[in-house]
This record gives C-alpha cells, sequence and structure tokens, in this order.
C-alpha cells in the first residue's frame, strides 16, 4: 500500500504540471532583444526575426495538452480576430508538437490562427526552459516589453492594451 500512494502521489504531482521535465529558469527577460530564429508556419509561410523588426509583435508558445494554454487559446483568437497582423505579427509556436498533434485541437476549437509546429523545443529553448503559455510583447525595435506565463493568463484586452503601449 505504501508503494502504491508514493506512485499515487507522484503521478498526481506530475499531472498538475503542463510539463513535468521542465526546469525552472527563464532565459529571456522584459528589456531582451528577440533571439534570431526562422519558423514555417502551418500554411507554408515563414517568418523571421528580421521580418518583426519595426512591427510590434506577440509570439506565443503553447501545446494543445497544457490546461493553461488551453484556457489562453481561446483569448488569443480573440486577438488574432480583432488585429492587423500586417501591423501587429502573431506567432503561435508548438512547444514540442506536430501539425498531427495540434491540427485536430485547433479543428475541435474552430480556430483560424496559424501555428509553427515543431517537433522539438529548439526554438523554445530560445526564449525559456519552463512555462507554456509563454506569451512575449516586442516593441518595433524587437525588444521583449511583455512577458506572460500560466501564473496569470492575460485576456485579449490586457494584451491589446499592451500593444498600443509598444506601438
Amino acid at each position: 500500500m505504501h508503494y502504491f500512494m508514493r506512485g499515487l502521489i507522484s503521478l498526481c504531482v506530475v499531472c498538475m504540471s503542463c510539463d513535468p521535465d521542465d526546469t525552472e529558469g527563464v532565459t529571456l527577460g522584459v528589456g531582451d532583444p528577440l533571439p534570431t530564429f526562422a519558423v514555417t508556419m502551418n500554411d507554408g509561410t515563414s517568418v523571421a526575426t528580421s521580418d518583426l523588426k519595426g512591427r510590434p509583435s506577440v509570439i506565443v508558445f503553447f501545446a494543445t495538452y497544457c490546461p493553461d494554454c488551453k484556457k489562453e487559446l481561446p483569448e488569443l483568437q480573440r486577438l488574432w480576430n480583432v488585429t492587423d497582423r500586417e501591423e501587429i505579427p502573431i506567432l503561435l509556436i508548438s512547444r514540442a508538437q506536430t501539425q498531427d498533434d495540434i491540427e485536430p485541437y485547433w479543428q475541435s476549437e474552430g480556430f483560424t490562427m496559424t501555428y509553427s509546429p515543431q517537433p522539438n523545443r529548439t526554438i523554445y529553448h530560445l526564449f525559456a526552459t519552463s512555462l507554456i503559455p509563454r506569451i512575449y510583447i516586442s516593441d518595433r525595435q524587437g525588444i521583449i516589453r511583455y512577458i506572460h506565463t500560466d501564473e496569470v493568463l492575460p485576456t485579449c484586452e490586457t494584451l491589446q492594451t499592451e500593444l498600443e503601449t509598444v506601438k
């Protein structure tokens, strides 16, 4: 019985986190420049850090199995719907999920946002080592001005207000 209880407690601890393999730590903070990266979106378009310069941007790391991401993604869809993405790019980048992992969830939720499926954490690790969802808002110079994690999930309105301050 003792081993059963230890196993059950361990399982509960693991299930409470979006990713039990995460380690503590943050690579980038407010005031840091965006790292150099390039991703291909699920619609075939490519986006690089250089494409974001001169415009504020929103970069989001997510996973469809993460409960907090599931809460935040509808807010991001609302932002997507009301934002001129030519003026303010919004990049959703998966953390270690393929298009086959993501697409069924996107379809079931009716999401129209494009995303970049990433089979590993290479791009994510340029930004951070733990916590999703993770949202970065950068200014026209490519400097990170706001970071959100699962501690306080921002609403669409919060993100819009922050974007207004970095325009």
